[in-house]
This record gives C-alpha cells, sequence and structure tokens, in this order.
C-alpha cells in the first residue's frame, strides 16, 4: 500500500492549476486578437493619412511646381493661357506618375508592415494555443489529482490523506531551512498522517 502510495504521489505531484487559468487564457487571447485588430487599424490609419498628406503635396505643392517649371520651358512667344489646356494635358500624366509612385511606395511598406504584424500575431497565437493545452491538460490532471486523492483516502478508511502529504512534500521541496531538518520534519509529518 505505502509503494503504491509513493506511485501515486509522483504521478501527481506535478504544479497545480487552477481550472480558472483557462479561462483567463482564453480571455486574454481574446485581448490579444483584439489588440491585433487595433493594430492593423491603427497602421491601416496612419497610411490612410500619409496617403491623404501625398495627395496634399502633389495638389498644392508638386503640380503648381511643375507646372511653373514647364511653362519656364516653354519658347517666349507661347500663348501660356490660350495653351494652357494642353499644357495641362501633357503635364497631367507626369504628375499622375509622381503621386503613382509615392503612393505604391507607400503600399509596400503598409503592408510590409501588415505582414510582419500578421507574422508576429500567428506566432504568438500558436505559442498561446500550445499554453492554453498544457492549462487545459494540468487542469484536467489537477482534476485527476484531486479524484484519485479521495479514492485513495476513501480506499484507506479515511486514514491516508493525500492531498496532506501532497502539501507536505510541496513544502519540503520550497520552504526554507536545512534539507536534514526540512527531511527530519517532514518524515514524522508524514508518518503522523499514515499513523493518526
Amino acid at each position: 500500500m505505502k509503494n503504491l502510495i509513493f506511485i501515486l504521489l509522483l504521478i501527481t505531484s506535478c504544479a497545480k492549476i487552477p481550472t480558472q487559468s483557462v479561462d483567463l487564457s482564453n480571455a486574454l487571447k481574446q485581448e490579444a486578437n483584439r489588440m491585433h485588430q487595433m493594430n492593423i487599424a491603427l497602421v491601416d490609419y496612419v497610411f490612410n493619412e500619409k496617403k491623404h498628406m501625398v495627395n496634399e503635396f502633389i495638389a498644392n505643392e508638386y503640380a503648381p511646381a511643375f507646372v511653373q517649371n514647364f511653362i519656364k520651358l516653354l519658347p517666349p512667344d507661347t500663348d501660356v493661357k490660350r495653351e494652357m489646356p494642353e499644357i495641362i494635358a501633357a503635364i497631367n500624366p507626369k504628375i499622375d506618375d509622381r503621386r503613382d509612385s509615392l503612393l505604391s511606395v507607400l503600399q509596400v511598406q503598409k503592408n510590409a508592415i501588415v505582414k510582419q504584424l500578421n507574422t508576429d500575431y500567428q506566432a504568438f497565437d500558436q505559442a498561446f494555443v500550445a499554453l492554453q493545452n498544457m492549462l487545459a491538460s494540468a487542469a484536467k490532471l489537477n482534476a485527476t489529482r484531486t479524484s484519485i486523492y479521495d479514492d485513495v483516502k476513501n480506499l484507506s478508511g479515511n486514514k491516508i490523506n493525500l492531498s496532506a502529504i501532497n502539501t507536505l512534500l510541496d513544502n519540503f521541496i520550497t520552504g526554507a531551512g536545512s534539507v536534514g531538518e526540512k527531511a527530519t520534519i517532514l518524515s514524522s509529518s508524514i508518518q503522523l498522517l499514515l499513523n493518526p
């Protein structure tokens, strides 16, 4: 019987994890997902603002300066007012190319940032799933441990309290003091539990 008790103690001596840990980990995972979505939304917001800045820059600074420089290159006898529609038609593709180039670079950078955020989140998510599985397994182990403790207690006619023995063992392992002192206290405490 004492060998059976020792084996059961070895099997069930893992760290105790409350079942609420699984619920907490689910809540944390949901919060992490919410934060990831907020990060993506923030990146979208920032890059939409930058697109707006590009359009404002092109309309208010680049295009007027480009038109002025283009007009300076025209022959002096050109009637700029009369030729303006043709001038605009000639330079619009170049202005549009500049806008498209700037927007394209922004889009490439945005895609790179979002890709990295998604990659990081996927790695986090995989690690978190492994943690959740471990917590769920540990919670099941705790339930099994409690059931085994109760079964042994019933089999021994309520003489062997494995839960109390487990607590004594935990205190022996993590408690302060010399090993010899702790071993003596552990031995006498377990004997008291085995022989009430």
